[in-house]
């Protein structure tokens, strides 16, 4: 018997891979896989099967093997550009971004104008931290296809996130555009509309995203951050039959859930329930995170201990000589928001907001990873560190605006170099924001952060956080020159608007302006949880809110007071 030609063979394997995609199509994955598997025992080297054997691995979530059997078909047939595409997008899945980028890369170089070949690898870039080069794949897909909205609402993402918040606006714009019905293009948009005081706006996206996707529990969150609730309110009752099927979420949309339905069941007095909301909310929140509390409390310790009246006094005269900078400093939630909120409503001040630029300056100088345990670097420091750390903050700050007589940070944890921010820019001005600490407290635990807050979603965690805190900063007034800062108590704010806000202009060394009373209608970029409060006028029903919940708020009360 004479062996059948190698063309018949291939031939039968190509009609048998015509079965198994056709069972692909149809979503009978078993028998795909089965001819597959047997088209590779016939010819090991038919890369078309390894390929079709990843497209199961991945519809049954078995990313590992997808990218074995995707990286099979790219060796046996580099030159096909869908072979790239799968293995790169599996590859970004599972976290490997180096081998995603590569992999989309020789996809794009294979394929120039596949367009969802130009969107992956744009994914893939972002999740490596290339956002720029990610908004150029973006710009491209959209050039190859004008109403790819996907591509639209990512560059708004990248855009964002390098801080061009114009381009962000107008591409989240564009992807509602193509399709209004696009839920995460509404709710991102309605965050950056939220972030630039246009809250109509921003409400009308989120309600937009709910109407679009109601098991999209973002925009409800969002939503609940921008509104009063009364009891008839169509959004609570819609939060509280969410509620019903909390369970059956995912954790991370279960926490933001809780979050919004007690800030809904707050807004109506409903407190007991409220509190049980946010305690649901904080407990989920809590288990996605390790916090050393003893290393956090060690190192206040360790400045509190080491960094002394002498070593304050100690090389006196030797930092950068600017007044552009002024630290707005304490616990989060404590008014920090509200103050630079005043000042910068100042014609010759910019507000630049929370910024990681002086610990990032004090890295720059020291070396990668000081942080907060920067005081065995300083002890041993010598010659112009001092005032080189100075002018490198001051470099950092005067990107945000070249021309104003001051620009504010509101870092709330800068608290934490308050020392070694007088000794390296003596000029600067240090504003200390101070409210009553269940409030304080009470507030943070209400509150579900963008920023790593570790301490803030455990009641006694956060007492001895506060407590902490509170202790370091008494040490920097008792070893700090005499006037190094001014201490602004929120409630003093709340009840006397025009006299503080005159002490803090008068403090920055700038003349009165009546504008910094209408704090409310500068429209800088907010990008905190008090937006919605610092887009009103002054009011006063946050002094003692945490008396509602007062039957709840031992642990935090005793761990405050020491007692735990």
């Amino acid at each position: 018997m004479t062996a059948q030609p190698q063309k018949q063979v291939g031939i039968t394997l190509q009609q048998a891979m015509g079965r198994a995609e056709k069972f692909y199509a149809a979503g009978n994955l078993a028998r795909c896989e089965a001819v597959c598997r047997r088209i590779l025992k016939v010819q090991s080297k038919f890369h078309s099967a390894w390929y079709q054997l990843g497209l199961v691995a991945v519809r049954v979530d078995k990313l590992a093997e997808a990218t074995d059997f995707f990286g099979k078909a790219v060796k046996l047939s580099p030159a096909t550009a869908s072979y790239h595409k799968a293995f790169g997008e599996v590859c970004r899945r599972l976290g490997r971004v180096k081998l995603a980028v590569a992999a989309g890369s020789r996809a794009a170089e294979l394929s120039p104008v596949d367009v969802e070949i130009r969107y992956n690898l744009g994914l893939a870039l972002a999740d490596a931290g290339d956002l720029k080069q990610a908004a150029e794949q973006y710009h491209r897909a959209l050039a190859i296809n004008p109403a790819y909205g996907l591509a639209a609402n990512n560059l708004g993402t990248a855009l964002e996130r390098t801080g061009d918040l114009a381009g962000a606006e107008k591409a989240y714009a564009l992807a509602v555009e193509i399709n209004p019905r696009h839920a995460e293009a509404q709710n991102n948009l309605g965050a950056l509309m939220s972030s630039r005081s246009d809250l109509d706006a921003a409400r009308a996206c989120f309600t937009a995203s709910i109407a679009a996707k109601p098991s999209f529990v973002h925009p409800h969150y969002n939503l609940s951050t921008l509104k009063k609730y009364t009891a008839d309110d169509p959004h609570l009752a819609a939060l509280e039959e969410a509620a019903k099927t909390a369970e059956k979420m995912p954790a991370d949309e279960r926490l933001r859930l809780w979050f919004a339905v007690g800030k809904a069941r707050e807004d109506v007095g409903r407190y007991d329930e409220a509190f049980a909301a946010y305690e649901q909310g904080n407990r989920l929140k809590r288990a996605t995170f390790k916090y050393d509390e003893k290393k956090m409390q060690q190192s206040m310790a360790d400045l509190v201990a080491r960094f002394d009246a002498a070593f304050s006094r100690k090389d006196s005269g030797k930092g950068f000589d600017d007044e552009t900078p002024v630290f707005i400093v304490g616990m989060p939630r404590s008014g920090t928001t509200l103050i630079e909120q005043i000042i910068s409503s100042h014609s010759a001040v910019h507000g630049a907001g929370e910024l990681k630029d002086f610990s990032d300056a004090v890295d720059d100088v020291r070396g990668k990873g000081a942080g907060i345990q920067y005081i065995d670097w300083l002890l041993a420091a010598e010659g112009d560190v001092l005032s080189r750390l100075g002018e490198t903050y001051v470099r950092k700050l005067r990107a945000y605006d070249a021309q104003a007589l001051r620009v504010t940070d509101k870092m709330p944890g800068n608290f934490f170099y308050a020392g070694l921010i007088h000794k390296a820019l003596p000029k600067a001005k240090i504003i200390h924001a101070m409210r009553d600490p269940m409030d304080i407290c009470f507030s943070n635990y209400s509150r579900l952060f963008n920023e790593t807050m570790p301490f803030a979603y455990d009641l006694a965690e956060l007492g001895r956080y506060y407590r902490s805190y509170k202790q370091l900063m008494e040490h920097w007034k008792k070893v700090l020159p005499e006037g190094s800062f001014l201490e602004v108590s929120y409630e003093d704010v709340v009840g006397d608007l025009e006299g503080q806000s005159r002490r803090l202009v008068d403090y920055c060394g700038l003349p009165w302006e009546s504008a910094c009373l209408d704090f409310h209608k500068n429209e800088r970029p907010v990008k905190t949880a008090s937006v919605a409060q610092v887009r009103q006028p002054i009011y006063k029903s946050s002094v003692e809110r945490w008396e509602h919940f007062k039957n709840h708020l031992a642990p935090l009360q005793q761990s405050i007071n020491g007692e735990i």
